[in-house]
């Protein structure tokens, strides 16, 4: 590995060990993540996955590799099809049009554009050239135009899920027919019905099936073996278990994928999200509702191979951790801005000018151990903490501009970069986290304060402290509270937030 390239750990799905990263090609690095089927806005469980794969890629890309990333979309499938049905519009304008909302929910969530972005439809060549030479190797057969793989052909079918065949023949949800020779045998080209789209082949005019898409399209930009393969954790089995046997089918050469990442479900009251179950948010409404930056946040603070449970708790959560990233920037900002430009930071800010050195190299360990970003959050708190400590100093001077300037370029460089937040101006951002806040207190029937009313309050609770009348002043905090808002003492007086 090239001295200067990060060394990487993943937990690999298909070992169920956490592996160093050594790419097929020194310094290169390919990565391919499942898209969304677009015949509907997608929900958060969906964003979450396109995030994932938005911090794998910043990070990889960070680390120094030059990556190929590919993110595609399934457009063609029986869902967009009934989609046509109920709108009354071709699958082909169902695809197009879903295909375009959730670029406009992934650029709102502020995500990078992978290397490419590829379609089933526009891969249709590679997929039949790709079952041809299922077929040719002995692992696939053809009955009344449909082209089925066969598992027993492929002893190590179950490798990635960790199954063995008797009990996935047992316990999987498959459809039987008669024309299986086996009933987990799958269909690589399915023959064409009235009214849906369909493409020429050898073996009649069909359409592709599910599995052997996401195969086409990830060898024709990524080569017959490729690094990194990202998905959901549902996507294990049959998606990805099919994919590694129509790959290494097609082409002999294993592993299809060296790292398998799968990252977790998103729950509701504990119950995975999904729309089959009927309880799902969409990132639409979501991102409208709270913000892009709250979004990653939200779903990139916890590891991405634990699952998250949506709730009020999450959501205060977030709201928490970023008041605290942006209050220690506004005040880094600030105290930038004051320092002179003979500033010389001094004995008191030296020791934390050494903290932010171990801070980055921290940071940076933790995004390399298996993409913690939970550590990675946690070293740029203690960090905040410190800063605050020194701070409110009355022993300290204020000055210390240059570890101020340090402390906003950790959070831009180390979290900013990878994680996607605090990148926003300090004022507008704890203007729209006060809103977020505002917003869940009137959800909850409280009706909260103004502005003009708050600072009334506050200058009545400091008239009350000053003349002694502490169970007046307590009162007064006692009742913001009640109402929905939080005061903070400070050096710099009083201060406050909705909760």
């Amino acid at each position: 590995m090239s001295a200067s390239i990060r060394t990487i750990r993943l937990t690999n799905t298909y070992s169920g060990k956490k592996e160093v990263l050594e790419t097929l090609q020194p310094g290169k690095l390919t990565m391919y993540s499942c898209g969304p089927t677009v015949y509907n806005l997608i929900h958060i469980g969906n964003l979450r996955g396109g995030l994932v794969a938005d911090m794998f890629f910043r990070y990889f890309t960070k680390a120094g590799y030059d990556v190929a990333f590919v993110r595609n979309y399934t457009d063609v499938d029986d869902k967009i099809i009934q989609r046509g049905h109920v709108e009354n519009q071709p699958a082909e304008a169902i695809a197009q049009k879903y295909t375009a909302e959730v670029e406009r929910d992934y650029a709102a969530a502020g995500m990078l554009e992978p290397t490419h972005k590829t379609t089933v439809t526009s891969h249709i060549q590679e997929i039949v050239s790709l079952i041809e030479r299922i077929i040719s190797n002995g692992k696939a057969y053809v009955v009344d135009g449909e082209v089925l793989f066969s598992i027993e052909s492929f002893p190590d079918y179950g490798k990635l899920s960790h199954k063995n065949i008797e009990d996935l023949v047992a316990g999987a949800r498959v459809s039987v027919s008669e024309k299986k020779r086996n009933p987990l045998d799958f269909s690589l080209w399915k023959p064409a019905k009235p009214g849906e789209p369909s493409w020429d082949s050898p073996w009649g005019k069909g359409r592709p099936g599910w599995h052997i898409e996401c195969s086409a399209m990830a060898s024709k930009w990524l080569g017959d073996r490729i690094d990194v393969h990202h998905g959901g954790e549902d996507l294990i089995f049959p998606h990805h278990e099919n994919e590694i046997a129509q790959s290494e089918g097609a082409t002999g050469h294993t592993p299809f994928v060296k790292y398998w990442l799968h990252h977790a479900f998103l729950t509701l009251s504990k119950e995975k999200m999904s729309k089959s179950l009927g309880n799902v948010f969409t990132a639409r409404e979501f991102l409208t509702k709270f913000s892009g930056e709250f979004s990653r946040y939200l779903l990139l603070s916890v590891h991405y191979r634990s699952p998250i449970d949506f709730g009020d708790e999450t959501v205060e959560q977030t709201l928490v951790g970023l008041e605290r990233i942006y209050a220690a920037k506004k005040e880094a900002v600030k105290q930038a801005a004051l320092a002179s430009p003979s500033d010389v930071n001094g004995e008191a800010w030296a020791p934390f000018l050494e903290k932010c050195k171990t801070a980055r190299e921290k940071i940076d360990e933790a995004y390399a151990n298996d993409f913690n970003t939970p550590g990675a959050l946690g070293e740029l708190f203690s960090l905040i903490r410190e800063f605050n400590r020194i701070r409110q100093d009355e022993k300290i001077r204020p000055e210390g501009g240059f570890a101020a300037r340090e402390l906003v370029r950790i959070i831009h460089d180390e979290i900013g970069e990878i994680l996607g937040v605090g990148l926003a101006d300090p004022d507008e951002a704890l203007s729209d986290l006060a809103r977020i806040r505002g917003d869940r207190t009137s959800a909850r029937g409280i009706e909260r304060p103004g502005k003009e009313e708050i600072e009334q309050l506050i200058q009545a609770r400091m008239d009350a402290r000053k003349n002694k009348d502490f169970a007046r002043a307590d009162t007064i905090r006692k009742d913001l509270e009640t109402r929905g808002v939080i005061l903070k003492d400070g050096a710099g007086g009083t201060s406050w937030t909705y909760s």
